[in-house]
């Protein structure tokens, strides 16, 4: 058995396919379906039942845990001895949701890229929850999000992200608008739609989380995991939007028709890996230039408060 096969099984676990695995590892999936199985045929067990649903077996289930911890071990061993050698190449995983991405990611990435440039950095955007279920699978070396404590997770607080109430004049009477602005009293929109994010990620938890705060039940006119998408639904009155003022401060030209009221909730987002294993210096300088160019980014275009 070596260390090739195990990255093989590895896919075909995360793909919960062989042809999705075989794309993933640009190989024809009739060789990685002989891989799979040789693997069997050396270890004397069936590792997937294939009906009714491909699924791994009890000792498909033993065998994935030793791989992931082998690929680990052998993940951390080479970094060290490329970091002994002063060469920083190596390519980074990095998970963020997709709004957040968009927004700091180009300007991080073009700031390491200039002083690191055998760094390749691939980019997971999915929901936080899913991102920090990847992260403890040791799918990614880093993530950028709202992290809960957690015994096998080490964070370090990148910027605190408030939120915002959002909402066209379409809305409500102008009086009405100004009264809410000055109170900041969300119990005046009660009987208003809104428009949230899926409340697998950051921003649609803590919108409901803010409405059961005030035990408001808010009547919904649509859900997507868009904040451009939401932002544009508001806008066009269709309900009002809660979200994090950095959403708003990014689109600020398209929408700056909306009414922004400040809210008083915020969290914190943070760069967080996981403990344990060799921290490779990619990823402390990812971390480095991350805090960098928020700071700098502040100090340009302050944070709503």
């Amino acid at each position: 058995m070596n260390l090739l096969h195990m990255t093989y099984f590895i896919a075909v676990v995360e793909h919960e396919s062989i042809s999705g695995a075989a794309q993933s590892l640009f190989i024809t999936q009739q060789t990685l379906s002989s891989h799979v199985a040789a693997m069997e045929k050396e270890l004397g067990t069936s590792l997937f039942d294939r009906r009714p649903k491909f699924r791994l077996t009890q000792a498909g289930e033993i065998f994935y845990r030793y791989c992931v911890r082998f690929r680990e071990l052998n993940d951390a061993m080479v970094s060290e001895f490329r970091d002994l050698s002063g060469e920083i190449s190596d390519i980074l995983r990095v998970g963020i949701s997709q709004t957040r991405s968009r927004i700091l990611m180009p300007s991080i990435l073009v700031r390491m890229h200039r002083e690191l440039p055998r760094v390749q950095v691939r980019l997971t955007e999915q929901t936080n929850e899913a991102l920090i279920q990847k992260l403890l699978k040791g799918q990614l070396d880093l993530m950028i999000g709202d992290v809960p404590d957690h015994p096998d997770i080490q964070k370090e607080m990148m910027y605190r992200e408030s939120m915002v109430l959002t909402i066209s004049e379409k809305m409500m009477p102008e009086k009405q608008l100004e009264e809410l602005t000055r109170s900041k009293d969300l119990g005046i929109l009660a009987g208003v739609p809104f428009v949230m994010n899926t409340q697998n990620d950051i921003a649609g938890r803590y919108g409901a989380s803010i409405m059961e705060s005030i035990g408001m039940i808010p009547r919904i006119a649509a859900v997507s995991d868009s904040a451009e998408t939401c932002l544009q639904m508001c806008l066009d009155g269709l309900g009002a939007y809660i979200c994090p003022d950095l959403y708003v401060r990014f689109y600020q030209v398209k929408f700056a028709d909306l009414h922004v009221i400040p809210l008083e909730y915020s969290y914190g987002i943070c760069l967080a890996q996981r403990k344990g294993l060799y921290e490779k210096r990619s990823v402390r300088a990812f971390c480095k230039y991350c805090l960098e160019t928020w700071q700098d980014s502040q100090t340009e275009n302050p944070v709503t408060e």
